[in-house]
């Protein structure tokens, strides 16, 4: 229930900035004390920042992103459900890109041989702390510039390594969606996960349900460019399905 309580709260913040301990009740429901205490723990995560009255988002980038410390936290659950389904698209032994992002990053629980190409600091790290002793899949790092914020690897140096490399599927997610496909908050950052579309055989999205509902400021590719969507099978997002559907897109849910 704790996490549950947490994720709403964050979830509201992404939408007013602030929210005081009365909102916070009116929301997620418990006692003052009880908000409080999550007011805490989200501020010693980083996740939101604790000031007189309330809690206030953390500061959002120049182009609307969000840390990727606090995406991390939001449906965890869920995004552990769409990595075990998602997971299912990996060959044995087969070679993945693997684009950073919270949802993605589940799927390292999921793999233990193979290659994985990716450009993100954390799918290295949680691969380090699985086989700390050794064993599991090669890694193959690009170089670039790191987005501390998004822990994504981008650049020219990054796109050169990219070019290179050919793969069974690539698994990625995005900032959100309309009618005509993905949508992301940088022009800068899309660049690496469309070179990662165009060298795979296949490409699957990872989206939970709240992408639906999200825009952003740059189209990542059309869904056209979409083999497989790995979706939760949200009520308020079955007017979308038919849409993506009718681009050529299998969406498979979890």
């Amino acid at each position: 229930m704790n996490k549950r309580r947490e994720e709403a709260i964050l979830k509201q913040l992404e939408a007013c900035d602030f929210l005081t301990t009365e909102q916070a009740m009116k929301l997620v429901g418990g006692s003052a004390a009880t908000i409080r205490r999550a007011f805490i723990r989200l501020a010693e995560t980083n996740l939101a920042r604790r000031v007189h009255g309330g809690l206030r988002r953390l500061p959002v980038g120049g182009d609307g992103s969000l840390p990727f410390v606090m995406r991390e936290r939001w449906f965890e659950d869920e995004k552990a459900r769409l990595a075990a389904r998602a997971i299912e698209f990996f060959p044995k032994g087969g070679v993945a890109f693997i684009h950073g992002g919270s949802t993605t990053l589940k799927l390292t629980q999921h793999i233990r041989s193979g290659t994985i190409i990716t450009d993100s600091i954390n799918v290295c790290g949680s691969f380090m702390q699985r086989f700390s002793s050794g064993g599991g899949p090669e890694i193959l790092l690009p170089g670039g510039t790191l987005d501390l914020r998004g822990d994504a690897l981008y650049g020219p140096r990054t796109e050169a390594a990219l070019r290179e490399y050919r793969a069974d599927v690539v698994f990625f997610s995005a900032r959100g969606m309309d009618e005509e496909g993905l949508l992301d908050t940088s022009d800068t950052l899309v660049a690496t996960v469309r070179l990662m579309m165009r060298n795979a055989s296949l490409r699957v999205m990872l989206a939970d349900h709240s992408k639906f509902r999200k825009f952003g400021l740059t189209q990542m590719a059309p869904w056209e460019n979409v083999d497989v969507l790995v979706t939760s099978d949200h009520p308020e997002n079955r007017p979308w399905f038919e849409t993506i559907k009718n681009h050529g897109v299998k969406i498979v849910f979890a």
